[in-house]
């Protein structure tokens, strides 16, 4: 069993520590071949010890993206499921809301960042909105796919053992949605993040956006760079909490 477990996780590992070094290497032949300036592509190695020297003042700076960003994805958790769960049970309600949130949807969400800089000002509030705004979405229509996936058999068996409607929701019809949801929530983390980062782009005050427009506008690519890796530490750090989330949700309710 351990030599399974062992050769399944070295096939999960593997691909992408091999695909990470062929870019890194392929990043550290382009930067000492002299077809790109320093300038333009500084090498790893400046890059890392920009992370290093600079650390603090990215550390500093990675506090208010993450925070916002956490706000953000549980805002948007909370609205896209209780949204979905309103609109799967009243056909009225989907027909007069749902068309509205794709339609807004399909406009640039960079379009709409200054709108809400002139609402919310140079503030942090102005990124979690802007953040719940991008991220709610997918979660809202996983929400509704997984409560309209479960079988009809199931909510008929609830209903002939005489059990009242909120139980059969809760017992029944959320647990059947659970994967469904969570696939939403994964999708949602990368957008809050994507979405705190443009509202930095706009308000200009503070966190890793504001660091790489500054380090763009004055040509650091090193610590634009260094920038870019503590952001997709942040990421990685929410994806994998959710993923932590969705095995411990899904083995309690058992719902896959």
């Amino acid at each position: 069993m351990i030599v399974i477990d062992a050769r399944s996780a070295a096939r999960q590992v593997l691909p992408p520590a091999l695909g990470l070094a062929v870019l890194f290497g392929a990043w550290s032949w382009l930067a000492a071949s002299g077809l790109v300036r320093p300038r333009m592509l500084p090498p790893p190695g400046k890059v890392w010890d920009t992370l290093a020297r600079s650390l603090d003042l990215l550390l500093d700076q990675a506090g208010p993206t993450f925070w916002a960003a956490v706000t953000g994805i549980v805002a948007a958790a909370l609205l896209g499921i209780g949204l979905g769960i309103a609109v799967s049970y009243s056909r009225r309600l989907m027909q007069a809301i749902y068309p509205t949130i794709v339609f807004f949807q399909l406009i640039p969400k960079v379009a709409l960042a200054p709108v809400f800089l002139i609402w919310f000002g140079h503030t942090i509030v102005a990124n979690i909105v802007f953040s719940v705004f991008i991220a709610f979405f997918p979660v809202l229509v996983a929400t509704i796919a997984g409560l309209q996936a479960t079988p009809p058999t199931y909510e008929r068996l609830g209903q002939s053992l005489m059990m009242p409607p909120l139980r059969i929701f809760l017992r029944v019809k959320l647990i059947f949605a659970l994967p469904q949801i969570f696939n939403g929530l994964r999708i949602g983390v990368t957008f809050a993040v994507i979405g705190v980062v443009l509202g930095e782009f706009i308000t200009a005050q503070s966190g890793l956006g504001y660091i790489i427009l500054f380090s763009a506008n004055n040509f650091e690519t090193a610590l634009l760079l260094a920038a870019i890796v503590l952001l997709c530490g942040v990421g990685i750090v929410l994806f994998t909490f959710f993923l932590a989330l969705e095995a411990i949700v899904l083995r309690v309710f058992d719902s896959r």
